[in-house]
């Protein structure tokens, strides 16, 4: 009876073990194929959302470009939901800018921001000029895909992933299509995405790879290989444009790649059979660029989808088997890792513990994916680097961060140009033109030398050699020259009185220190000669040269996340200047000057608060040295430096409304109050006697400098229209 009993319960195992093979054997292997197209990917979500509404299990997945991207993420383990929450609310606009937040910045760094225009500068390498290899960097994007893979950091093989994967790409060097399946994951899917001529090639297992599309637009052959029965395609391409919309060479060029693309695409549909799925969006308007309109694409993935129920049904599984399934595959929910050793490797340029001394990351402490994005920030933020990229990989308990800055190929040499041009359309008009020639890393402590030219209403020259003292760069000694030519008008009421030419060379030294990743302390000595020269009008000025001899003191704090038009942070500048015959001045003076900024932003409303003060301390000021007030946003309606005197005030509120954004700038519309004075004595400083002045405007943030045209008002029926480019330089700031 035992024995009976026995031989019954091995039966009912084998038999259910039978089973369970048997309904393994019977379902097919579905693997998925998601095409490339830049924003309209974002139609895959919405497919994705339907496959797990429907019960589809995935067992493999392929993807190009922007369907790399999803597919890398769904291969994670990352659900469809989340997937879509990510897509939809990250900030396209500021992963595609190339600019670092303004915070990471290095001080020096953001000191060229404030005193020129272009954010545009090339290389002068070996004497001739070099160019970035992209447009952007794609910097920011590889942070990014690096911190949503987090959970699956440590795995190199892509079949060791929740679900199998491969990311499509082309090798540049041979025009092979590469079907990447070790490696990096995130370096994987920015490779598949990384189209040519905006974001630079990336180097994965030693190939040269750039945007899969040329080459498999969409991926059937690579999913069929890797494990499938049943192939779900997604294709996201649009109809090719008619005669009537090829109007220009840029739409002909991107033709003859759609052309390419479209033959591709077409051979991989043919040899889709009667058991596969395949599913096309309409995608309407929605175009390659069209990131802000990924819950739309998601929608019209998701629409796609359900038209083709029936189809992908037949592929659904029950509700037990769907859950096994999803255990199996859904993320880790590893949001925080905990690391084990930080090292810095690949620099040729620049020091490794230049690198290492921005990082704020150490062994044993907790990573997530704000700290990951915050360390690389502050070593991309130093300037000289291209990109920064990163390994991390599982090393028992902890992970092992292996950091590659690579560095800059056009550096370390850099030019900048900018141009600046004002007017007030009633015969005040001036224009200059500003050449930035900065040579970095002269030596192993970071040494530079700076060069700075203007020409047009203001001529001079400026140059500095900043050499840091200690290998931290907290100390520093920077010795400068300058020449400069400016012609200044003298102002009686709104009346022009007088003309006189100002030459000014100097030279002098400076002590200082950066206790702060956003500001520096100096004190300096200056020595020069000054030459004044009347050219019209009446003033009482002599053409003898002025000896110059003085200690100057500032202090500068900047965190401004935008010079142009900043949103948040604030700047904050003191100098102290003390002139005496002692050290070769011809007169004994002393002044202080400060001003502050801050920033407040509601949702697209930005208000800046700001106030200037300026004074003698003691001895009256010479004319030549004296403050002024007048012009755009200076008590706006009075012309440029209308009012001169001892001491200076002014208060400003300036508000601004974003009214547009793009990846080639923000328009805004905004006004200002403003209300201030000069003064020459101490008691004509009241209340009673501050001139108000306000203007309207519209702005214009571009790559060039800010744009700004508008109108201006102050007391005593001054009034005048602006138009204005870029800040004014101010050589040697």
């Amino acid at each position: 009876m035992h024995t009976i009993i026995i031989l019954l319960f091995v039966c009912c195992i084998l038999s259910a073990s039978f089973v369970s093979a048997q309904e393994q054997q019977t379902r097919p292997k579905i693997g998925l194929a998601l095409g490339g197209g830049g924003a309209k990917g974002t139609a895959h979500v919405g497919v994705l959302k339907v496959l797990e509404e429907l019960k589809i299990p995935i067992d493999c997945i392929a993807g190009t470009s922007m369907g790399a991207l999803v597919g890398s993420l769904y291969a994670s383990g990352m659900s469809a939901a989340k997937i879509e929450e990510v897509l939809t609310t990250v900030d396209w606009d500021d992963l595609f800018n190339n600019d670092p937040p303004r915070k990471d910045i290095e001080f020096r760094r953001k000191q060229e921001d404030l005193s020129y225009l272009s954010k545009i500068s090339v290389g002068i390498k070996d004497g001739k000029v070099a160019l970035p290899k992209a447009l952007t960097s794609g910097q920011k994007i590889g942070v990014f895909f690096q911190a949503l893979m987090l959970p699956v950091a440590g795995i190199t093989d892509f079949d060791k992933l929740p679900i199998p994967y491969r990311a499509v790409a082309a090798d540049l060097e041979t025009g092979e299509m590469v079907a990447i399946g070790t490696g990096n994951l995130a370096d994987a899917a920015r490779a598949s995405m990384s189209v040519s001529g905006v974001f630079p090639p990336v180097e994965v297992n030693g190939r040269y790879l750039t945007d899969g599309g040329i080459v498999r637009n969409l991926p059937v052959d690579v999913v069929r290989k890797m494990c499938s029965d049943i192939v779900i395609a997604v294709d996201v391409g649009k109809p090719l444009p008619q005669r009537d919309e090829l109007t220009n060479p840029i739409a002909i060029m991107n033709q003859m790649i759609d052309i390419m693309m479209k033959q591709n695409v077409q051979v991989q549909i043919d040899s889709l059979g009667e058991r596969d799925v395949f599913i096309r969006p309409e995608l309407g308007t929605i175009e390659s660029g069209d990131f802000k309109r990924g819950k739309e694409a998601t929608e019209r993935g998701e629409k796609a989808a359900r038209g083709k129920e029936n189809e992908l049904k037949r592929y659904s599984v029950s509700e037990k088997e769907y859950a096994a399934f999803l255990a199996k595959h859904q993320q880790k929910d590893i949001s925080t890792i905990t690391v084990g050793t930080v090292t810095v490797e690949g620099l040729d340029r620049v020091p490794t513990e230049a690198v290492a001394s921005k990082l704020k990351i150490k062994p044993g402490d907790e990573l997530n994916a704000k700290t990951l994005r915050d360390n690389v920030g502050l070593i991309y933020g130093m300037g000289d680097f291209e990109r920064v990229d990163l390994q991390i990989k599982p090393n028992g308990d902890t992970y092992d961060i292996t950091l590659r800055p690579q560095e800059k190929s056009w550096g370390p040499n850099y030019l900048r140009i900018g141009i600046n041009l004002e007017t007030d359309f009633d015969g005040e008009s001036n224009y200059n033109i500003g050449v930035d020639y900065t040579m970095r890393w002269l030596n192993r402590l970071g040494a530079e030398w700076k060069t700075q030219l203007q020409f047009g209403s203001t001529k001079g020259i400026f140059s500095e050699f900043y050499q840091p003292v200690v290998s931290s760069r907290l100390f520093f000694i920077a010795p400068h020259i300058k020449w400069m030519q400016d012609d200044v008008d003298v102002y009686r009421g709104n009346d022009v009185i007088a003309e006189y030419r100002l030459r000014t060379f100097e030279g002098g030294i400076d002590l200082g220190m950066q206790p702060w990743s956003y500001g520096e302390v100096r004190i300096g000595y200056i020595s020069g000669i000054l030459k004044p020269k009347l050219k019209k009008g009446i003033l009482d000025i002599s053409d003898d040269r002025i000896n110059e001899g003085a200690f100057t003191a500032q202090i500068i704090a900047d965190q401004l996340d935008n010079v142009n038009f900043p949103h948040e942070g604030y700047f904050g500048r003191i100098l102290v200047y003390s002139s005496m015959k002692d050290i070769g001045a011809d007169d004994n003076y002393n002044k202080i000057e400060a001003s502050f900024l801050k920033a407040y932003t509601y949702k697209k409303y930005t208000i800046l608060a700001s106030a200037t003060f300026g004074s003698y301390l003691g001895k009256e000021i010479p004319y030549y040295d004296e403050f002024t007030l007048g012009g755009f946003l200076n008590l706006s309606g009075l012309h440029q430096n209308q009012l001169r005197g001892q001491r200076v005030g002014l208060g400003r509120i300036v508000t601004y409304w974003n009214a547009s954004q793009s990846l080639l700038g923000s328009f805004y519309l905004g006004g200002s109050l403003e209300t201030g004075n000069v003064w020459d004595k101490d008691e004509d400083i009241e209340f009673n006697n501050l001139r108000l002045a306000g203007n309207v405007f519209i702005g214009y943030d571009t790559p060039f400098g800010p744009l700004y045209l508008g109108f201006g008002y102050a007391d005593g029926e001054n009034n005048a229209l602006y138009f204005y480019l870029g800040r004014t330089f101010g050589i040697g700031f």
